[in-house]
């Protein structure tokens, strides 16, 4: 006795549709595959794979550029994060491997920065307290947290001239262990 087209669709259509699932899954785990790597900071997509095209593309302004101290060029544009103006800086080395990202805001309120600052260490604290080592040697000046993925530096300048505050990723290749 032949099933009946019904039994066959009740066969079938579970199969098809689990088919359909594993191809739609595969294809998208190749599709993230061959694109650049997740973001390495807070405020920017940039990846470690990002060019200067791409950087360039991800802020839609002309750059100011100068020597970066990778030996490559720094690409810098204005930038807002967390509703404060500032600059992105985008530093690569002479084969044009993306080293550092940086966010700078500057201001003349010297307890804004001190501020700034405290919110940005406590919340690296909170998303890297597992993974990543740390100096026990807080100052006024910075804190660098040590991880597999590349260092997070947050420092902050005040002088009588500049008043500023700095958040970095460093790439892994240039990141250094913890000082003993």
């Amino acid at each position: 006795m032949k099933p009946s087209k019904q039994t066959l669709l009740k066969i079938c259509f579970p199969l098809l549709a689990c088919a359909l699932v594993l191809i739609c899954i595969f294809a998208c785990f190749f599709y993230l595959k061959g694109r650049s790597g997740a973001p390495v900071s807070p405020f920017s997509a940039a990846s470690w794979d990002a060019s200067p095209d791409e950087s360039a593309s991800l802020e839609g302004s002309a750059a100011v550029t100068y020597d970066s101290v990778y030996g490559g060029i720094c690409y810098t544009y204005p930038h807002t994060y967390e509703n404060l103006p500032g600059t992105i800086k985008y530093m690569f080395d002479d084969k044009e491997q993306l080293l550092c990202i940086a966010w700078t805001y500057t201001s003349d309120n010297e307890e804004e920065l001190y501020d700034i600052y405290r919110s940005i260490e406590e919340s690296v604290e909170a998303q890297t307290a597992k993974e990543a080592q740390t100096t026990d040697k807080t100052s006024n000046t910075g804190h660098v947290w040590y991880r597999k993925d590349g260092n997070i530096i947050v420092s902050l300048m005040i002088t009588s001239n500049l008043k500023a505050l700095q958040y970095s990723f460093l790439h892994p290749d240039i990141s250094s262990p913890p000082q003993e």
